[in-house]
């Protein structure tokens, strides 16, 4: 910080590195992967013998990162008109204009040209074949087909963003199992009850877009009512974990958060349309956040626990 002879106090100029660095961990979703790398660690950590086979798991974890990063990338190149009608995105470096359409296309690019050949060298073709259908089902499945042609894309499109644990698991052990297949299906469930109340908040940008989001095309009473089913289900399906490894200190943790969660979507069915509502739904899905961190963190602590013989 300066001034000029008459003192007035004139700011530094941007550092253009550090804007362009800004830009392109957004344009990553940078976010979004880090939650995706965390769960892919959860399913390495719950893998047997996970520490023999620590290359594998750090080549994994990068892999997802890079490919998740690429994914986020393709979802901005498709949809910088609809981004730009959206207060939420409309700052994004795309909609904005600060990287050109070919730029963020390289850079793309280079993200899923270095995760593949990381995933190749590091892993195994399970861990990579399975990285691939995640990054092709969300950057291009749902961005191009399901977002913008059904109100129930964010069911379908979720599959691709529950894969990590599974991944993670594969890429320590080269094979599939039941832990890992149910922690692809409490993400799975999770991510309706986790998105449509975001989507609820953001229902008249959607509708400005022309997105047909459930709030858009069958209203808020219908778009509370599956995020009370799917938060019941979630809570359901997070106790299956319990009940397989035996793990207590997880099975506790995960009936007394998913009745929140549950408590908390109640609460959003029977509150009255207007500005309260739509507080309470964005409350609503920055705690689901927490709360898929919290489960996953409570599988780790459970293992490491019940593995030094506390019964």
């Amino acid at each position: 910080m300066e001034t000029n002879g008459q003192g007035v106090v004139r700011l530094p100029a941007r550092q253009p590195a550090l804007s362009l660095l800004r830009d392109l961990w957004v344009l990553a979703k940078a976010r979004v992967v880090s939650l995706l790398v965390f769960t892919a660690a959860v399913g390495e950590i719950l893998a047997p013998h996970a520490l023999l086979h620590w290359e594998s798991a750090l080549a994994g974890l990068l892999g997802i990162a890079l490919a998740g990063g690429a994914g986020g990338v393709l979802n901005q190149i498709v949809e910088p008109v609809l981004d730009q009608h959206m207060r939420r995105t409309s700052q994004r470096p795309l909609a904005d204009g600060r990287i050109p359409r070919g730029a963020a296309i390289l850079y793309a690019a280079a993200l899923m040209g270095t995760a593949i050949a990381v995933l190749t060298w590091g892993t195994n073709p399970l861990t990579l074949v399975l990285t691939l259908v995640g990054t092709v089902g969300y950057g291009v499945v749902y961005t191009l087909y399901l977002k913008p042609s059904t109100p129930w894309n964010i069911v379908w499109g979720g599959l691709a963003g529950a894969l990590p644990p599974l991944i993670g698991w594969t890429a320590v052990t080269g094979s599939v199992a039941a832990l890992p297949l149910v922690l692809v299906l409490l993400v799975f469930v999770w991510t309706p009850a986790h998105f449509w109340p975001l989507a609820i908040c953001c229902r008249r940008d959607y509708a400005e877009a022309c997105i047909p989001m459930l709030p858009v095309t069958h209203g808020v009473d219908r778009t509370r009512r599956e995020v009370l089913n799917y938060a019941v289900l979630t809570w359901l399906v997070s106790l299956l974990p319990a009940f397989l490894s035996g793990d207590w200190i997880y099975g506790a943790v995960a009936m007394v958060s998913g009745a929140w969660f549950v408590r908390m979507a109640l609460r959003l069915r029977t509150l009255p349309e207007g500005l309260e509502m739509d507080r309470y739904a964005r409350r609503m899905f920055l705690y689901s956040i927490s709360y898929l961190f919290l489960l996953f963190t409570a599988l780790i602590l459970g293992k490491l626990i019940m593995s030094h013989g506390i019964p």
